[in-house]
């Protein structure tokens, strides 16, 4: 049986790369949505709250919710703890027994870093720079640095998806404690006899230049054309879930 989990996080950038960063759990039987404050509002207690509501009624229903957010560095406890300590209350004892917490220590860009071949060749072979990918947690700025790494290409929340889905989740779950906690919290409670924690616990077989060199490139899939114009902004409401193929 399928499981369906709703994470409930707080952008463009994240609904569209997460489910391709989770998509490898579709073999565990987890199927994953992400849902997001609409107009580029931040993620608080009432947005999650409502977004949650929201949830409830898509077809499928969640069998449960993930909240995540991003830490800027910050302490994880006092960032999660106006969400713990308000949303039990609001939300009644059976959904509260659904509901995980999980959060990015900078951004998601430095999940990115940990798969550091998968990057380093959809970048075209260009070099990361002076970052320590073995500890991605780490980077400060993250989404800074790949801008600067993409150059002309201008960084959008389309182009972090692409990014996504070119990278190895099983590396990035060994390199990223904060991505492994997620998938924890995602996966915590799967009926699934082999858990993707478990399936993390080998390290994948070694990828040859080669085999990443197949893999398509930023050129082939953006051109590096120079950006013309942002992105239009949505406002207003819930934004609708995407979810993994």
């Amino acid at each position: 049986m399928t499981k369906h989990v709703a994470v409930i996080a707080s952008g463009e950038t994240e609904r569209r790369a997460l489910p391709r960063l989770l998509a490898h759990l579709t073999d565990c039987g987890i199927e994953v949505s992400v849902s997001i404050p609409r107009g580029n509002r931040d993620l608080d207690v009432e947005r999650a709250y409502k977004l949650i509501q929201s949830a409830r009624y898509s077809f499928p229903p969640p069998d449960k919710f993930v909240i995540l957010i991003d830490l800027d560095g910050k302490d994880p406890d006092r960032e999660l703890a106006p969400f713990r300590e308000n949303l039990p209350g609001r939300l009644g004892d059976w959904l509260n027994s659904r509901i995980q917490y999980a959060y990015a220590q900078w951004h998601l860009e430095a999940w990115y870093f940990a798969d550091a071949d998968g990057l380093r060749a959809f970048l075209g072979g260009q070099a990361l720079g002076s970052v320590d990918t073995s500890q991605p947690d780490e980077i400060q700025n993250p989404k800074l640095h790949l801008k600067h790494l993409l150059g002309d290409c201008f960084y959008s929340a389309r182009v972090s998806e692409q990014i996504a889905e070119a990278l190895d989740a099983r590396i990035i779950a060994q390199r990223s404690p904060s991505f492994h906690r997620l998938l924890n919290a995602v996966e915590n409670g799967a009926s699934s006899a082999a858990s993707a924690s478990a399936r993390f616990a080998t390290p994948p077989p070694p990828q040859s230049a080669a085999t990443r060199s197949r893999r398509p490139s930023a050129q082939a899939l953006l051109g590096l054309r120079p950006y013309a114009g942002r992105e239009s902004a949505r406002d207003g409401g819930i934004a609708p879930a995407s979810r993994t193929a």
